[in-house]
């Protein structure tokens, strides 16, 4: 194994053996960031194919629109996706801005004070496992 993979990962853990993986300079666009997360929270809540894609849909618009006056949900499915990407969004923020432990910090304090719990508890799973932020640091995370 060449050193500079050693080093690359010997990085991600601080001196207390502490998951400190490091965000800053995303491969990924701000969009496709937000697409995987959302599409990882998707998955996880959602296990119906036909459904999953529908959601992915209306996430994808949700982000495109971003920027846009706010489009009220006009059914459950599309309620859905907007907690997503609240979510997502929070995630993408925090961890760009001030790295992973700090996203899962956020999330668990906005955790019923405007992000869903249930989507909140599935993000700590999902984000607790380095390689949740190994992929999503990668060029390769958005396989949509």
């Amino acid at each position: 194994m060449p050193d500079s993979t050693i080093t690359a990962r010997s990085s991600m853990y601080s001196s207390q053996n502490k998951f400190t993986f490091d965000v800053k300079q995303p491969a990924l666009s701000r969009e496709a960031r937000l697409s995987w997360i959302g599409l990882k929270l998707a998955q996880a809540v959602c296990t119906d194919e036909g459904k999953l894609k529908d959601l992915q849909h209306r996430m994808w618009m949700r982000i495109l629109q971003n920027g846009l006056a706010p489009v009220p949900p006009r059914d459950e499915a599309d309620q859905l996706a907007v907690d997503i990407l609240a979510v997502a969004m929070l995630i993408e923020q925090v961890a760009v801005n001030e790295g992973a432990e700090a996203a899962l910090a956020a999330v668990k304090l906005a955790s019923g004070q405007g992000i869903d719990p249930a989507l909140a508890d599935r993000f700590l799973y999902l984000g607790g496992a380095l390689v949740f932020w190994t992929a999503l640091r990668s060029d390769n995370a958005v396989d949509v």
